[in-house]
């Protein structure tokens, strides 16, 4: 992944998508556990339960809809995963986490999938942190 400046504006919506500032606010936001079993993700997932804003984005990064809240359902450095009441049909959105520590932080997702689960919709994909 590489690194562009570390906040970008889609609609007055400041993102952060350098990758080092990601990582470093997410393991913030996920325990530390230790791992006893073989793992093949590049980024191990975590369980983490929160509630998000989400706004869809289109792929010229405007803003589509109104913003809508949400609860995740794991994450990882690389990616997060959530619960929609909706399909997403955008190829991008913004989702807004509050940290514990009271900071709260726009980034950019990829939709790589969007599925039915029960109900909703279950919405997943990787952060993004190359905008070229």
């Amino acid at each position: 992944m590489k690194d562009s400046s570390p906040q970008t504006s889609w609609g007055g919506q400041d993102c952060l998508t350098s990758t080092n500032d990601l990582t470093t606010f997410v393991k913030g936001l996920i325990p530390r556990q230790s791992h006893t079993g073989r793992e093949m993700r590049i980024n191990l997932r975590r369980p983490f339960v929160a509630e998000i804003r989400v706004q869809k984005v289109d792929k010229d990064y405007h803003p589509v809809g109104l913003e809508f809240a949400t609860v995740t359902r794991d994450i990882s450095v690389g990616g997060l995963c959530f619960i929609a009441q909706m399909f997403i049909e955008t190829p991008l959105v913004i989702v807004q986490i509050d940290h514990p520590s009271g900071v709260a932080k726009r980034l950019l997702m990829e939709v790589r999938r969007c599925r039915p689960f029960r109900k909703y919709f279950e919405v997943g994909g990787p952060f993004v942190t190359d905008m070229s």
